[in-house]
């Protein structure tokens, strides 16, 4: 049986462990903290036989110790932030993943790592986005802030450690969207929405359902073709954020009141916040998970629906 250990709890990596275990795999998932609604993330691993191992992912020690002790074939790395100051996103986008990747490289070679990043690793590269033609090369890449900043030099950090051997894939999802996600954004829209108060948001968003993410990562890291490498996952149309607060309407029951949002509220709505609000109506290539899993269905009806019962769940209304 082959063992996987996720680094990280949250919503990606409890679906990913669910999903690994569900695909015959020994899962084991590292923690810093459980807390809210991480706890009943913990529950529902728990129940399904994932092994938890608390760990510190910015401690190369102890990263080295846990990876030396499971000797996983796979490592996916699903730590990061969207907001916070230049060190915490440096340590979380950086130091992890590189922490990780050294540890690989010195105790077992063959172990496959898997880093999950973000789309906006790249910056903003105009209303269409595919994979650059060098990877992370700066004189292609345009990160501003410091959240696309650290996300790319993560991802350089882990090329660079190519070289010395380690076998890499590096996945840049678009906003995903599914079970266990309750990211602030989502939570304001569903209270909104739940109160009778529908926003009406301009403009669309690149996404991709995380059940789809989660059959693409494990494809990525079985492949034997597959290595060093980076790709976009995104679903091939773009949905409209006015028709997401639609779908929580149409699903709670609720008939209200549709409320315009102008462009400089819209962040409050908009899952990644602020930082991400340039990214409205920006189509990133679907070539990626076409290559990897095929034509998909667009997916936001059953994603929100899912969004929706977590919420109601974990939050109790």
């Amino acid at each position: 049986m082959d063992k996987a250990l996720v680094i990280g709890l949250g919503f990606i990596s409890t679906n990913l462990a669910k999903y690994l275990v569900d695909r015959g795999f020994e899962v084991y998932i590292t923690y810093r903290s459980v807390h809210g609604s991480k706890a009943l993330m913990m529950k529902d691993l728990l129940e399904c036989n994932v092994k938890p191992r608390r760990l510190e992912p910015s401690n190369y020690d102890e990263v080295q110790k846990a990876i030396n002790e499971v000797r996983p074939s796979y490592v996916f790395n699903t730590v990061g932030l969207l907001s916070g100051s230049w060190r915490d996103l440096w340590d979380a986008h950086v130091e992890v993943p590189r922490n990780l990747a050294r540890a690989i490289i010195s105790i077992d070679k063959s172990i496959k790592f898997i880093h999950i990043s973000a789309s906006a690793a790249s910056g903003k590269l105009g209303s269409f986005i595919s994979e650059e033609p060098r990877h992370c090369d700066y004189a292609y890449v345009k990160p501003k802030s410091d959240y696309e900043r650290s996300k790319c030099d993560g991802e350089r950090a882990i090329r660079e450690l190519g070289a010395e051997g380690l076998n890499y894939v590096i996945v840049r999802p678009t906003l995903v969207y599914g079970y266990y996600n309750d990211h602030n954004e989502f939570l304001s829209l569903y209270r909104f929405v739940k109160r009778g108060l529908i926003p009406y948001i301009r403009g669309a968003v690149s996404a991709i359902y995380v059940g789809y993410l989660m059959r693409a990562l494990e494809r990525l890291a079985i492949s034997n073709e597959v290595r060093n490498t980076f790709l976009y996952i995104a679903e091939c149309q773009l949905y409209g954020l006015g028709n997401i607060a639609e779908l929580m309407a149409e699903y709670i029951g609720v008939n209200g009141i549709r409320i315009p949002v102008p462009p400089g509220l819209v962040s409050p709505f908009l899952p990644g916040g602020r930082s991400l609000l340039r990214y409205i109506n920006t189509q990133y290539s679907c070539d990626g998970l076409r290559r990897v899993l095929g034509s998909v269905e667009p997916a936001i009806g059953i994603g929100i629906r899912e969004v929706v019962d977590w919420i109601k769940r974990a939050y109790g209304y």
